[in-house]
């Protein structure tokens, strides 16, 4: 039965097929489609199951790896560097679009009275708790990404600890020249790989989990709040996917496909993110998908878990002309001065809004909003109450950065590489 339904179960048309159904019972069925949640939020329990230990087993394993074959150099420092450069021209890009579209300026009426029934409904509710929302300092980011109990980091999903703790795991395993330490580089690898397939199960119910994750996302969301911030959400999913093709065509030169050939291989990829909003339930996909294009397995498996937490170009967007938008909607000018301060601030707060969850996630514009004097709380409920209509487009652009990291990064297969599982049995056979 797998075998003849699986290709079907794995392909863009069932993939479509369920976006379809997803959006038309949010909108027309919203009883029903708020019903399906508990069954989205079991599958998205199930990826995330086996995401964050597949991260951990894939950095561990990779690094030890690369560093005992003595290539360390040659990677992480192209890695760095190559991040950093792509981190700081989104935000140099979204504060252009942001100054030159002005999402926060030329509100009509009832789009500034719709804005201020929501701040007044949201205070009364207890929302407004969020105003009191405690500044992330650069110093409180770094002192946090170290943990103090890393088996209370990984009970309570807290990524930037564990990153950081996988990296030093990795680094000491590679500098331990001993037969017990290849032989526990090689059980994470062997880890890894079970976990993959795991995955590769729960993919089979993708199209399922596609119409339970999304419609009770539309259902809730609605559309008056759509309708007085359509500017700023038009403009960052723009943004997200203009990035999103700008960075395929990267891909797509360096692998030497085609265009569409490397977009075709990346969908799969691309709907996991945008249907979970998380991007280490795409980790996987990203991992096949890149290693059928031809990049290293040893690189791959070390680049795309780094980068999906240290290169989220997509919360750049986010976060930068958010900040943009708050500061036009309340009459704020932005001086020449104030440019550094969302060019540094913006890539702070998405690196550090990438390790949190996506309510936690919004208070980190802090960085960029305490700075300029605006006020956090009115931020963080207008931002909270179109997020559906954000997030997904951004998570999805933070894995394909990811993917156009490891491309930059990775060299050319030498024909040793192995794809973990056929997401897309059609897309595999390109």
């Amino acid at each position: 039965m797998i075998s003849r339904l699986g290709p079907l179960l794995l392909s863009p048309w069932a993939t479509a097929v369920a976006l379809v159904l997803a959006i038309g019972l949010g909108l027309w069925l919203p009883q029903f489609a708020l019903a399906l949640k508990p069954m989205g939020g079991v599958y998205l329990a199930l990826l995330q199951m086996c995401s964050l230990p597949l991260v951990i087993c894939g950095v561990i394993s990779s690094i030890g790896r690369i560093l005992r074959d003595g290539e360390s150099k040659r990677y992480l420092g192209r890695l760095v560097t190559i991040v950093v450069s792509g981190l700081f021209l989104t935000a140099a890009l979204a504060i252009v679009l942001g100054l030159a579209v002005r999402p926060g300026s030329g509100l009509g009426t009832e789009a500034s009275q719709t804005l201020g029934r929501l701040l007044s409904d949201s205070e009364v509710q207890g929302v407004a708790t969020h105003l009191d929302h405690k500044a992330v300092s650069l110093v409180d980011f770094l002192v946090n990404a170290v943990p103090r109990n890393i088996f209370q980091a990984m009970s309570q999903g807290h990524q930037l600890p564990i990153l950081f703790f996988s990296l030093l795991l990795g680094v000491a395993l590679g500098f331990t020249n001993s037969l017990k330490s290849h032989q526990t580089i090689e059980s994470f690898e062997a880890t890894f790989d079970a976990l993959l397939k795991l995955i590769e199960w729960l993919l089979y119910l993708l199209p399922v989990g596609l119409i339970s994750l999304l419609a009770p996302q539309i259902a809730e969301a609605g559309f008056g709040v759509f309708v007085a911030m359509l500017k700023l959400i038009v403009l960052i999913n723009v943004a997200a996917i203009v990035s999103l093709l700008a960075g395929n065509l990267i891909i797509a030169r360096r692998t030497g496909r085609s265009y569409f050939a490397v977009l075709r291989q990346l969908m799969d990829t691309l709907v996991i993110a945008f249907a979970t909003k998380s991007s280490f339930a795409a980790i996987p996909a990203a991992l096949s998908a890149m290693q059928r294009l031809g990049m290293s397995k040893n690189t791959t498996d070390l680049v795309i878990p780094l980068s999906v937490s240290l290169n989220p170009i997509g919360n750049v967007h986010y976060y930068t002309l958010s900040a943009i938008f708050i500061a036009q909607l309340y009459g704020v000018s932005i001086p020449a001065s104030s440019l550094f301060i969302l060019l540094v601030g913006g890539v702070l707060a998405a690196v550090a809004g990438s390790a949190l969850p996506s309510a936690a996630a919004i208070g980190v514009i802090s960085i960029l909003l305490d700075p300029l004097g605006l006020p956090v709380g009115a931020a963080v409920i207008l931002i909270m109450a179109i997020d559906p209509f954000i997030d997904p487009a951004t998570t999805a652009l933070n894995v394909h950065g990811s993917c156009v990291a490891t491309s930059l990064v990775s060299d050319r297969s030498t024909g040793t590489t192995r794809a973990p599982f056929p997401i897309n049995t059609a897309a595999a056979n390109l």
